[in-house]
């Protein structure tokens, strides 16, 4: 790029009317030449991360006032004039960066004393940002909720305080989502990714490009609830829209809205102690724990199923675990447990027709499980996005059951003294499309605890689905992960 020098009449004549200024005292004497060295032509810095630092080398500095000023790209011309922010007043810039990622203009400002012109140097400030490539581990610690963030170079711990003035949310972690194309306003075109991360006593929606938060519990609903009680995040493959279990209650977002209120009432059903425990097909899928029903969140409606699901209504039975695997597999998995310690597994085909307009094949397979089986004492349940498997913890020791067989494998015990947090299906990217795209990264990933401190193991998977110890864990750090995310260039993984 080559360096621009521009007298007060223009800023690469777009941004002219923006920023330049002739403060001259009509002198009609010979106009002194600006000379620079040592600036480059592009600065390229992490925002909440980096300080701008900048020595110029001006000839005659003795002459001219200097300041710095730096404006974002992103704008369209003719469409009012183009906002300068004032860096600094001084020849030399050392500022911290705390802008939002993007290209900015950079303009180094000379003011001639004797006549008062400003001429200005324009650079490229490429903003950038680690915080969209890496790994996110919501965790609780001392009564508080916040996220490890660990990148490629290093680590972000305590990442919600990190870029919000040091202040995490308040209550044990509950629940986090990746949520995609968020925006502020119905008419926005500006969307960002964003992270929605509930506590037990807020619930709270940050950018991951700048780590901000959009929004909290206190003004994400149109009527906030009487009762603060984040349980659980849904983000629908339809990605316009967002739902929020609180106090067992569902509430829907179209983006650039707020939370609604959604019906409790549906053909003579109470829907008002919806289960934390959710999933994710065509719609999202919910269990009325009053009702003991399995029913779906379709747009702003309670949608039941029809008569193809009429082994998941009025059951005798609780849901204990469900997961959905959306996309290309479309299948869920649920469990249940009835009074006799007995289990249910079953096998949903999650399209459209079959969830919401009574296709036949919802239900694709059933099996029972004995009282004695090891999956009825399991602590912390995970699954599979390409297999039919299900990993779960029984004290130190995981699991694997095969759906169809209901064998029980050991597969290893964890080192002493460790209890299991979480276990997950970490795949990347998003299993959508036709075909799906190639996966990049797929780990089983289980959370540990022990003495205040975390450990998190990503296990490989062999092609039966079968993970095997590791000699020691891929991070660590201190408290209590409940939840775990991979994200490549601003797009995170599900909950699997």
């Amino acid at each position: 790029m080559k360096t621009i020098y521009i007298l007060a009449a223009g800023l690469l004549l777009l941004l002219a009317a923006a920023c330049n200024k002739d403060d001259s005292t009509g002198t009609t004497g010979p106009i002194a030449t600006l000379k620079v060295s040592g600036l480059k032509d592009t600065f390229t810095v992490f925002t909440h991360q980096d300080f701008l630092k900048i020595n110029p080398v001006v000839e005659n500095e003795q002459n001219f006032d200097f300041y710095w000023t730096l404006a974002s790209t992103d704008f369209i011309p003719g469409q009012g004039a183009v906002k300068f922010d004032t860096l600094a007043r001084s020849k030399d810039l050392n500022y911290e960066v705390l802008q939002s990622p993007g290209v900015y203009y950079l303009v180094f400002n000379a003011k001639e004393k004797s006549t008062g012109i400003v001429r200005q140097v324009v650079k490229v400030a490429n903003i950038t940002t680690l915080t969209m490539n890496g790994w996110y581990l919501l965790k609780e610690n001392g009564g508080k909720t916040d996220m490890d963030f660990i990148h490629s170079t290093g680590r972000i711990d305590n990442w919600i305080a990190n870029f919000n003035n040091g202040k995490s949310l308040d209550g044990n972690a509950v629940k986090m989502s990746f949520v995609p194309s968020f925006r502020t306003t119905p008419t926005s075109t500006a969307y960002f990714p964003t992270i929605m991360v509930l506590s037990a006593n807020d619930a709270a929606i940050y950018r991951i490009d700048n780590g901000a938060m959009v929004m909290n519990f206190d003004n994400m609903f149109f009527t906030k609830p009487a009762t603060r009680k984040p349980q659980a995040v849904i983000q629908p493959v339809a990605n316009t829209q967002l739902y929020v279990i609180n106090d067992n209650k569902a509430y829907f977002l179209s983006k650039g809205t707020l939370f609604g209120n959604m019906p409790v009432n549906i053909n003579n059903q109470v829907y008002d102690n919806i289960s934390p425990i959710t999933a994710v097909g065509a719609a999202g899928i919910c269990w009325n724990a009053r009702a003991k029903n399995i029913f779906c969140l379709d747009g702003s409606n309670l949608t039941e199923l029809g008569n193809n699901g009429a082994q998941l209504r009025n059951m005798k039975a609780d849901l204990k675990w469900m997961n959905g695997y959306a996309g290309s597999r479309s299948a869920a998995l649920l469990l249940f447990r009835n009074p006799q310690d007995s289990g249910y597994l079953f096998k949903l085909n999650v399209m459209t027709g079959q969830l919401l307009y009574n296709s036949t094949g919802l239900i694709t397979a059933v099996d029972t499980l004995k009282p004695e089986h090891s999956l009825m004492s399991a602590s912390v349940i995970g699954g599979n996005y390409d297999y039919d498997v299900i990993y779960y913890a029984v004290g130190d020791k995981i699991y694997m059951t095969d759906f169809g067989s209901l064998q029980e494998t050991l597969l290893f015990t964890l080192p002493a003294g460790e209890t299991v947090t979480a276990i997950q299906h970490i795949k990347f990217p998003e299993s959508l499309g036709n075909p799906p795209p190639a996966s990049t990264l797929s780990r089983i990933a289980i959370a540990t605890y022990k003495d205040g401190r975390y450990k998190i193991y990503l296990h490989p998977i062999n092609g039966t689905g079968t993970i095997s110890g590791l000699p020691q864990a891929n991070f660590e750090g201190e408290g209590r992960v409940s939840s775990m995310m991979y994200m490549e260039k601003g797009a995170g993984t599900r909950i699997f």
